[in-house]
């Protein structure tokens, strides 16, 4: 027998009880701080694709406000 399963047969029922609880509460804190970190890791990726776009979305209109603007100051010193 390993330490292990000789540390568990001297608990008493409660004693057992209580050790099992924590280690299923244990597991569940981790599982939930991997879960954590893994939807903090997508949503900042989504983030990230997201302002790009934004950003690019607003270079293309930049430019486009810009090309009006140069056509409208030819359509004025022309006139």
């Amino acid at each position: 027998m390993n330490k292990i399963e000789v540390f568990l047969q001297n608990l008493n029922p409660r004693e057992k009880f209580l050790f099992i609880s924590f280690i299923c509460l244990c597991a569940l804190f981790l599982a939930f701080k991997i879960h954590d970190h893994f939807l903090e890791d997508i949503f900042q990726k989504t983030l990230v694709e997201h302002n790009c776009l934004a950003l690019n979305e607003a270079k293309i209109e930049n430019s486009h406000l810009k090309e009006i603007e140069t056509k409208l100051t030819k359509q004025i010193k022309t006139e």
